[in-house]
């Protein structure tokens, strides 16, 4: 049996980057146990996953993130939502679809949330010609504006997002002491995620040893799980909001009640008619 998925993040040495870790086995178990891919598809729903997972370490207390993409040729609709406690939603239609375009076209979103806030932050992203790796990078790049990059191995259900910290009294420093560029330490770092990628482990405390052996610091440690915010009485909103359009007569027919399902984690609802002709 698999442990719990897990985002790991670690800080290097000198205090100018950290590596956050996503153990992520079970977590795509899981979502292979809800989704009806297979193939291809599922390969390319998997790498999705793995590629926005890890900006969960940039959410603040009680924040939340979703990534929405409508492609056009070919058609799917893409929503990854997630929140700062490890929490995590997927969506995926049609649920046929089994080929994915090594580069997407369309529309995408992204769509932060606070608490307090009375509607989220959205900001529109730019699609067009870009594989779902290079959407999450420039993500970090445009939307959060910082030095980092995602990396997902091709081994095992991993990933890794490094990001450059901002380096504290620049102006006070001397020449010589120049921090490192991102692109130099991805490079010296490059070795080191192969050859845990290569290992495949699912024990979170061997990928703490193998950091801390690297002269890695573990800053924070977080479960990774997948959680759908669906209920009874919001699938009994749904069906308010169709009955807006729809009679009663049309939508139940000649029957007591009708079976809706969440697109997100597939559960069933069975929704009674008399809920409606009572209110």
């Amino acid at each position: 049996m698999l442990n719990n998925s897990r985002l790991l993040s670690f800080i290097d040495k000198n205090n100018e980057f950290t590596i956050n870790f996503v153990e992520g086995q079970k977590l795509i178990q899981d979502l292979a146990f809800i989704h009806n891919l297979k193939g291809d598809g599922f390969a390319y729903f998997r790498d999705s996953v793995l590629s926005f997972i890890p900006l969960i370490t940039l959410l603040k207390l009680n924040e939340n993130l979703g990534l929405y993409i409508d492609s056009k040729s070919p058609y799917f609709l893409l929503k990854i939502e997630m929140s700062e406690h490890g929490h995590f939603r997927t969506l995926l239609l049609p649920e046929t679809f089994e080929k994915f375009p090594k580069k997407l076209s369309g529309d995408g979103r992204l769509s932060k949330i606070s608490v307090g806030q009375s509607s989220p932050y959205t900001s529109i992203i730019d699609i067009n010609g870009l594989s779902f790796l290079e959407v999450v990078n420039n993500i970090l790049q445009n939307s959060y504006q910082i030095k980092g990059k995602v990396i997902i191995s091709n081994e095992a259900d991993q990933a890794a997002f490094i990001m450059q910290l901002p380096r504290k009294n620049w102006d006070k420093q001397e020449q010589s002491e120049a921090p490192k560029e991102l692109g130099t330490f991805l490079t010296e770092v490059d070795p080191l995620l192969k050859s845990l990628f290569s290992k495949g482990t699912n024990d979170e405390s061997e990928v703490i040893k193998y950091f801390e052996k690297q002269d890695y610091t573990l800053l924070n440690a977080k479960d990774l799980i997948f959680k759908c915010s669906c209920s009874y009485e919001r699938m009994i909103s749904g069906v308010s909001s169709v009955l807006n359009t729809t009679s009663i007569d049309e939508l139940f027919k000649d029957d007591d009640s009708i079976e809706t399902r969440c697109d997100y984690c597939k559960t069933y609802y069975q929704i009674a008619k008399n809920v409606f002709l009572k209110s």
